[in-house]
Order: structure tokens, then sequence, then C-alpha cells
């Protein structure tokens, strides 16, 4: 019978967090470019306008009406519209783009991923329900290139060849452009061919809140990657373009807590305090509090975070 011995320790330490409130807009009447605009706005604010809910908007619209504004004005949307690639691998697009002509034209500002037909690409919304082709790369496939005569979204499709396969198909060079094209029975098919996504200056891409005028039908000229509002609609303009633009600041307060810690180890150790910061994080992220929310530690007079209390011994016998 062996007996051991645990020694727990009770630490107090306080940790004052920064949570940020709602997002204040503030509109500049003055016409930048949209990166002079966001270094404008990253230097007296917090960034070009991000708008993540309807609330949100309803709030910017409210900033420009009360402004009597009803012009365009740039926002924190942004995309690299030359960026195309394939998503096995995550590899760039090369210099072999059999676009149709007049494609890839970004209709209605909202085209991101890429189909084939004819052995020719197409851009489109990624929400369109088509066939698509899967690439199986293991060792044992009996076949590399599966048409799926199901209709789903792109991200569907995508979802649905790497679980049973191994990804969408590419089509990177002539050969392989010739193989998939062959293979698609004369229909459209999803394949692994997507564009950057819409970003906004947070770097998040959760853009669905967006409502989109009609699109430019020039956009194949692949130079319009900013965004503007006008009247609560969004656009993509060439980012060199003069317009005014909405910034937005995030206010905070700052909320204090004082922990206990009941552990068998010294917890002002750098990589248990690490630790425990992660998993309040994620605690605050389960609860809807997690977007910019600081945390830091509050060292104590004598220069420690956590001061021990008291020691707790327990034996477990087996």
């Amino acid at each position: 019978m062996k007996h051991h011995l645990f020694v727990y320790l009770l630490f107090t330490g306080v940790l004052p967090l920064v949570l940020p409130l709602s997002r204040k807009y503030y509109l500049i009447k003055e016409g930048r470019t949209w990166s002079e605009a966001q270094a404008y706005c990253q230097a007296n604010y917090t960034d070009l306008a991000v708008i993540k809910s309807n609330t949100e908007m309803v709030n910017l619209q409210s900033v420009a009406q009360a402004q009597y504004f009803s012009s365009s004005a740039w926002i924190g949307m942004y995309t690299n519209i030359n960026k195309w690639y394939w998503t096995f691998g995550n590899e760039s697009v090369g210099g072999f783009t059999p676009w149709t002509p007049g494609e890839p034209n970004n209709l209605y500002g909202n085209e991101v991923c890429g189909f084939i037909g004819a052995a020719k690409w197409f851009d489109a919304p990624c929400s369109w329900l088509l066939y698509f082709m899967c690439f199986d790369d293991r060792e044992n496939a009996t076949e590399r290139y599966i048409v799926i005569t199901q209709l789903k979204t792109w991200y569907d499709a995508q979802s649905y060849c790497r679980q049973h396969y191994t990804d969408l198909a590419s089509a990177r060079n002539a050969t392989e452009n010739s193989i998939v094209g062959a293979k698609n029975y004369g229909a459209w098919i999803w394949i692994g061919l997507v564009r950057d996504p819409w970003y906004w200056t947070d770097q998040t891409t959760d853009v669905s809140v967006m409502k989109w005028w009609a699109g430019n039908t020039d956009d194949y000229l692949k130079n319009k990657s900013c965004v503007y509002l006008n009247g609560g609609l969004a656009d993509v303009e060439q980012c060199s373009n003069i317009l005014p633009f909405f910034c937005y600041l995030f206010p905070t307060q700052q909320r204090i807590i004082r922990m206990k810690v009941k552990s068998s180890q010294d917890v002002n150790d750098p990589t248990i305090m690490t630790a425990i910061e992660e998993k309040l994080k994620q605690k605050l992220k389960d609860n809807g509090m997690a977007e910019n929310i600081t945390v830091t530690w509050r060292k104590q007079s004598d220069g420690v975070v956590f001061h021990k209390e008291e020691e707790n011994i327990a034996a477990v016998t087996n």
C-alpha cells in the first residue's frame, strides 16, 4: 500500500481587465485615399470603421445623419482582389489562369469562389449551389479526381472533400485543367479556387451584415479592393480614390478581479500565469466578452502577483 501526499497552496492575486464598450463612430469629411484614411484613424481613434451588427450599422448611419451627410465614405473593409489561390496546399495561382473572357468580375462585390465550365474559370458567390470535384491524394486512392453530383455551397463542398477525400480539386496547369474540365460532364462545378476574402481592419472576416450596391461590371480590371458606404450600402472602389471616411473608437472601462487560486505549484511561475490567463480569456470568450479585452497582472508592493495564504495537505492511498 502506497501513500501519496499532495500539498495544495492557496494564492490570492489581483487581475485588472480592460473591457471594451460599444464602438463609437466618427465621420471625417476631409477626403483621403483609403490608406491615408486608415493612417488618420489609427493615429486619432482606433481604426477605420468596423461594422459587425445591424445595431452598429444603425449607429454609424446616425452619425452621418446628424451631420446631414449622404455621400460615399470609406470604411475599414478591404480585400486583395488579385490574390487567388488553391485551397489544397494554400498555393497561390501562378501564371496559368484560363478565366473565361470578362472574368473574374466580382459582380456585386461578393464573388470570392471559383468554378469551372468547359475548361474555363468563373468567379461566383460562394453561396451558389453547384456540383463539385474532389481530389484524393491518399496512397490508397483508386481515383484522383471525383465528381460529386450533390448541390452544395463552395464551403460545404470543401468540407465534404476534406472529410471524404483530400480537398477540392486544383487545376494548376494545362494538364490538370484538361483533366478537371473533361470530367465535369458539361456542368458547372466548384473547384478549389478561392480569392482572399473581405477583411475588416481588425483582420476578422465576418462581413455578413453588409448589403451591397449592384457591382461594377468593369471590375475584371482587378483594381478595386477597398469598400465605401453610401446610404448604408457597400460598394468597392479603387483604394486610391479620395473620399471622406468613418473611424471608430472603442471606449474602455477597467474592471478589477481578485482571484484565489488553489494549486500544487507556484502560480507566480510565468508559465503557470500564462495558463491561468488563457483559461480566463476562454471563459470570457464563452460568455461573449472576448473581443479586444486586455488582460494584465498587477504586481503587489513586493513585486509579485500572487501571495500564498495557506497550505492544504491531501493524502491518497492506493
